[in-house]
C-alpha cells in the first residue's frame, strides 16, 4: 500500500485551518471562507462579505 503525500509546494499553511488531528477544518480561497460538510462532503462558501467585521480592523 502506498500513500502519496502533497508536496510542500501544494500545502499552504496561511489559507487553512485544520484540527490537532490533522483534519481540514476550513479553507480561505477567493470568494470566501471554504468548509466541507463532514456529513455529505459537500462544499459551501461563505461570502467574506456575509460575514460580520470581517475587514474591519479590531483596536
Amino acid at each position: 500500500m502506498t500513500i502519496a503525500k502533497a508536496s510542500s509546494v501544494d500545502y499552504d499553511p496561511t489559507h487553512e485551518t485544520r484540527c490537532e488531528c490533522g483534519q481540514l477544518i476550513a479553507k480561505v480561497c477567493g470568494q470566501g471562507l471554504e468548509l466541507k460538510c463532514k456529513r455529505c462532503k459537500r462544499i459551501v462558501v461563505i461570502p467574506f462579505s456575509s460575514i460580520e467585521g470581517w475587514g474591519t480592523a479590531s483596536t
